[in-house]
C-alpha cells in the first residue's frame, strides 16, 4: 500500500481541469529538485502557444515505496553441498540466469522471443523484480519536489503540477569503495559482461546455427577468463609489491618495526577482547601477554613482521574480493585459489633463503612475481589460440541479418573495449608506480629462477632485484603499448565523431543543423567498421603477445623467435617504453578529472561527461547487483509509487516529460505495465495502469532507444525497430501503453535522435539502413514546424527536429531557438 502526506499545505485549485507533469532527468548526476524546477522556469519564461503559466508553489510530497511484486514469483530450490553450491556459481559466472528455463541456474539456455508471456525486455524486468524479492529488497521513502502551476490562456485557467521522478540516487554504485574505483569498476569489467550476455542472448535465437554456437562459446570463455583469471592475476602482482615494497623499505629497522609491531598487536588484543566480550581483565591480560611474548621473540623479528604482515594484506584481499564478489560471481574463489598458493610460496621461499633482515621476504615476494609472470604468459598463449577463432566465428556469425551483426558489433566492441583499456591502465600503473618499486629494493641482490637472461660480451647480467623489474616492466610492456595505441586511434575517432556536438553543447560554435547532423550520422555509420579493425588488429597482436612472453627472458634451450624478428621486437620494445611514458600520465589525470570530479563535471560541464555517463547509465539499466538493491527494481519501485500517488489525485491528463536515459526508463516502465496488465489486469500493478492508461501522454528528448539500445541490444528491443506501418519503422505508441508520443531531438546530439524512420531495405540490411536513417526515407535535420503548436490528436508518433545541438540543455529556459519550441510542444501535450 502506498502512503503519503505533504510538508505543505496544498494548492487551490484554477479551473476545472487539472494536468500532472512527470519530469524524468537523464544524466544520473542531476540533484533532487532541478528537473522539476528548470521545466517550471521554461514553461514560465517563455509563455508556449500564447498560455501564460503563473508561478505558483514549490512544495514536497513524501511517498512509501515498496518493492513492486514480481508477475511470476520463481523461487529456486536451494542448494546444499559445497560442490553443488560451487558448481551453481560457476554456471552464473558463465552467464546470467535470465537466458535460461524459468529463470534457474540448472536449466538449459532458452529463446528469448516467444517463450513466454512478456517480450524480452518486460521479462527482464520481472527476472529484476523477483531476485530483488528474493534477496528481500527493503521498502523504501521518496521525497516528491512538486512545483504547482497555473495555466491561464483565452479565459480558461487550469492547474498544472509538475512532479519530479528523480532516479540518479539509485544508479551509481559506490557502496564501500570510492566513486573514481567504482565506474573505473564497471567501464573495465561490465561493459564485457554486456557483450557477453548479449552475444549469448543472439545465439539462442539463432540456436541452430554452429557459428553462432561457437561464437558464443567463445565469447563466454573470453570474458572469464579475463574478469575471473587475467584481472585477479594483476592483482596479484598488486599484493606482491605490498610485500616486498614496505617490507623492503623497513628492511634495516628490523628491531624497530618489531617492537612497534609487538605493541600494536598487544593493544589490539585488548581492546578486540574488551570490545567482544566486555571482559576487562582478561583482556589487559591477554594483551600484555602477547605483546610481552612479541616482544621477546627479538630473534625471530623478520618471521614475525613478515607472517603478520601476509595476515593483515589477506583480510584486506579478503575484503576486496567480496565487494567484487557481489558483482561478479566466483571472483573470491578464484581470488583465492591464486593468492593461496602464492601464500604457500611466499612462506617456502622465506624458509629457503631464511636471513637476519627483511631480505628473505623480499626474495620470495620476487619469486612470486615470476611465477605470476608466468601465468601471466600462459593466459596470454591460450588467448593468442582463442581470439583468432572468436574473430572468425564472429565473421561467420554475423552473415544471418541485422540482429545478427548488432549484436557481433556489440560483443566485439564490449570485449575489446574492456580488456583494452584495462590493460593500458595496468600498465599505466605500473610504469607510475615503477621508480618507487624499484627505489624501495635497489640494494637487494637478485637471481632470477624462471626469467634469466644469458650474460654475453657488452651485456650486463641481472644481479639486483630493480634490474629485475625493470626489465620485466620493458618485456611485458612492450606489446600491451601497441594494444593502448589502437585504442587510442579508436578513441580519436569518437572523438572526431563527437567534438562538432560537444562544441556546439558548450556553445563554442555555431553549426548549421544539417552539417552538424551529417557529420555525427557519418561518423556513426563508420563505427562498427573502425571497430572491426580495431578487433582484428587487436587479435594479430595477441599472437604476438603470446609469442613476445615466451621469448622475452624465459630460461629455455631452443630459440622460440628468429634472430631477425628478435631484433625487430628489441627495437619495439624501447619504442613502445618510451610511448609509454609519454601516455601515462595523460591517462593518469584523465582518470581523474572524469572519475574524481565526475559529479561535479556532469552537473556543471555536462558536455564533457555525457558520452561516460551514457555508459554508465547503460550498465545501470541491465545490472543485477547488488542483489538487494537492483537499481532498475528500486527505480521502478519508485516510479510506480509516483504513479500511484498521481493516479489518486483526480488529474484529467498525465504528461511524461523525459530526456536521455529516463525515456528509456519511462517506455521500459509502461511496456512492462502494460504487459503484465493484459495477463493480470486486477494485480495492483494492472489497477494502477487501468487508472493512468487513457490520460498518458509521452514526450522524449535526446532518447537512446534508437541509436543505442536497438543497435546495440537488438533481441532486447526489437519492438523499437518493428516495421509497424507502410514504410515506417518504429514503435508505436501503443507499444509502451499511450496514445500520443512525440520525440524531440537536436541533430549534433551523439545520444538519441529520431525514433521513427523508414522502412527497412531488404536489400540493405544493415545498421546503417535501420539505425542511421532519418525519419521517413530523408535524414531530417531542419526543423519544420511553427509557432504555436496546436494540441495533438490521438493517436500519433511524432518526431521533431529541433534544429542545432547536443545532447544536453533541452530544458534550458534560455536555449536559444530550442526553448520555445520545446515549451511549446509541452504545452501542446498538456492541452491535447
Amino acid at each position: 500500500m502506498t502512503s503519503e502526506y505533504s510538508r505543505t499545505s496544498s494548492v487551490a485549485v484554477s479551473g476545472s481541469r487539472r494536468v500532472a507533469i512527470i519530469a524524468v532527468h537523464g544524466v544520473a548526476d542531476q540533484r533532487l529538485g532541478d528537473t522539476a524546477q528548470t521545466l517550471a522556469e521554461l514553461l514560465v519564461a517563455q509563455t508556449p502557444n500564447n498560455a501564460d503559466y503563473a508561478p505558483g508553489i514549490i512544495d514536497d510530497v513524501i511517498l512509501q515505496v515498496p518493492p513492486i511484486e514480481p508477475l511470476a514469483s520463481r523461487t529456486q530450490a536451494s542448494i546444499t553441498g559445497a560442490i553443488r553450491k560451487a558448481r551453481k556459481y560457476f554456471r552464473q559466472s558463465l552467464g546470467s540466469d535470465f537466458v535460461r528455463h524459468d529463470h534457474a541456474t540448472t536449466n538449459d539456455k532458452r529463446a528469448l522471443r516467444g517463450n513466454g508471456p512478456l517480450t524480452p525486455g518486460a521479462d527482464f524486468t520481472d527476472y529484476l523484480l523477483n531476485r530483488a524479492k528474493q534477496n528481500h529488497m527493503p521498502a523504501d521513502t521518496y521525497t516528491v519536489p512538486r512545483v504547482s502551476l497555473n495555466r491561464s490562456a483565452a479565459g480558461v485557467s487550469r492547474k498544472v503540477d509538475i512532479y519530479e521522478m528523480y532516479w540518479a540516487d539509485l544508479s551509481r554504485l559506490s557502496g564501500k569503495v570510492p566513486r573514481i574505483l567504482t565506474e573505473l569498476f564497471t567501464l573495465l569489467f561490465r561493459l564485457s559482461t554486456l557483450g557477453r550476455d548479449t552475444v549469448q542472448a543472439a545465439a539462442a535465437e539463432y540456436h541452430d546455427k554452429p557459428s553462432w554456437t561457437w561464437l558464443s562459446r567463445l565469447q563466454t570463455a573470453l570474458d572469464w577468463a579475463y574478469s575471473r583469471l587475467l584481472a585477479l592475476l594483476f592483482l596479484q602482482l598488486v599484493m606482491l609489491a605490498s610485500v616486498f615494497v614496505p617490507l623492503g623499505l623497513v628492511s634495516d629497522q628490523t628491531a624497530l618495526v618489531h617492537r612497534i609491531l609487538a605493541v600494536v598487536l598487544g593493544a589490539g588484543a585488548l581492546l578486540g577482547i574488551a570490545y567482544l566480550w566486555r571482559r576487562f581483565i582478561v583482556a589487559a591480560a591477554s594483551g600484555l601477554a602477547l605483546g610481552v611474548i612479541l616482544w621477546k621473540c627479538a630473534g625471530a623479528a623478520p618471521e614475525i613482521i613478515g607472517v603478520v604482515w601476509l595476515i593483515v594484506l589477506s583480510i584486506i584481499y579478503d575484503n576486496w574480493l567480496k565487494i567484487c564478489a557481489e558483482r561478479f560471481r566466483l571472483v573470491r574463489t578464484v581470488g583465492w585459489m591464486l593468492w593461496g598458493p602464492l601464500l604457500l610460496v611466499l612462506a617456502a621461499q622465506a624458509w629457503m633463503h631464511m636471513s637476519s633482515d627483511m631480505t628473505m621476504w623480499v626474495t620470495a615476494a620476487l619469486r612470486g612475481v615470476e611465477y605470476v609472470l608466468v601465468a601471466m604468459a600462459i593466459w596470454w598463449i591460450v588467448a593468442g589460440v582463442l581470439l583468432p577463432g572468436w574473430m572468425v566465428a564472429g565473421i561467420l556469425a554475423g552473415r544471418h541479418g541485422f540482429h545478427a551483426r548488432a549484436s557481433v558489433a556489440t560483443g566485439r566492441l564490449a570485449l575489446v573495449v574492456s580488456l583494452g583499456f584495462f590493460l593500458a591502465l595496468a600498465m599505466s600503473a605500473w610504469a607510475l608506480a615503477s621508480k618507487g618499486l624499484t627505489q624501495a629494493i635497489k640494494s637487494f641482490a637478485y637471481d632470477p629462477e624462471i626469467f634469466k637472461v644469458a650474460c654475453s660480451v657488452g651485456q650486463k647480467c641481472i644481479s639486483h632485484a630493480d634490474e629485475f623489474l625493470n626489465d620485466r616492466f620493458a618485456a611485458s610492456t612492450s606489446m600491451f603499448s601497441l594494444i593502448a595505441v589502437l585504442l587510442l586511434c579508436l578513441v580519436a575517432y569518437l572523438l572526431i565523431t563527437f567534438v562538432p556536438s560537444v562544441l556546439s553543447e558548450l556553445k563554442a560554435t555555431k553549426d548549421k543543423s544539417e552539417r552538424l547532423g551529417r557529420w555525427l550520422t557519418n561518423g556513426y555509420r563508420w563505427l562498427d567498421f573502425g571497430i572491426a579493425i580495431v578487433v582484428f588488429t587487436g587479435v594479430l597482436c595477441s599472437l604476438i603477445v603470446g609469442l613476445q612472453f615466451l621469448s622475452s627472458g624465459m630460461h629455455m634451450h631452443w630459440p622460440v623467435l628468429p634472430d631477425m624478428l628478435r631484433g625487430v621486437v628489441d627495437r619495439w620494445r624501447m619504442l613502445s617504453s618510451n610511448l609509454l611514458d609519454l601516455m601515462v600520465y595523460t591517462a593518469a589525470s584523465a582518470t581523474l578529472a572524469f572519475s574524481g570530479i565526475g559529479g561535479w563535471l556532469s552537473r556543471h560541464v555536462p558536455a564533457l561527461r555525457a558520452p561516460l555517463d551514457a555508459a554508465l547509465d547503460v550498465d545501470n539499466h541491465f545490472r543485477e547487483f547488488p542483489s538487494r538493491a537492483i537499481p532498475r527494481a528500486r527505480i521502478f519501485s519508485r516510479y510506480v509509487a509516483l504513479l500511484t500517488h498521481v493516479s489518486r489525485q483526480g488529474y484529467d491528463r498525465i504528461v511524461v516529460v523525459s530526456h536521455s536515459q529516463g525515456t528509456v526508463i519511462s517506455a521500459e516502465l509502461f511496456r512492462y505495465m502494460k504487459e503484465r496488465a493484459a495477463i493480470n489486469p486486477n494485480d495492483a500493478v494492472g489497477m494502477i495502469w487501468k487508472n493512468i492508461r487513457n490520460k498518458l501522454r509521452l514526450f522524449t528528448a535526446g532518447s537512446p532507444l534508437r541509436q543505442l539500445y536497438a543497435a546495440r541490444f537488438p533481441v532486447m528491443y526489437d519492438w523499437v525497430l518493428r516495421e509497424n506501418q507502410a514504410d515506417v519503422m518504429g514503435p508505436l505508441p501503443g507499444d509502451v501503453g499511450v496514445d500520443v508520443w512525440v520525440n524531440a531531438y537536436a541533430t549534433g546530439d551523439y545520444v538519441g535522435r529520431w525514433i521513427w524512420s523508414r522502412g527497412a531495405n531488404p536489400k540493405a540490411d544493415n545498421i546503417c539502413s535501420q539505425i542511421d536513417s532519418g525519419p521517413h526515407g530523408q535524414q531530417k535535420y531542419e526543423p519544420e514546424f511553427g509557432l504555436p503548436v496546436k494540441p495533438f490528436t490521438s493517436p500519433i508518433a511524432l518526431d521533431v527536429c529541433l534544429g542545432a545541438g547536443a545532447h544536453t540543455h533541452y530544458f534550458d529556459k534560455d536555449n536559444g531557438k530550442v526553448a520555445p519550441k520545446v515549451a511549446a510542444l509541452v504545452d501542446a501535450l498538456v492541452m491535447s
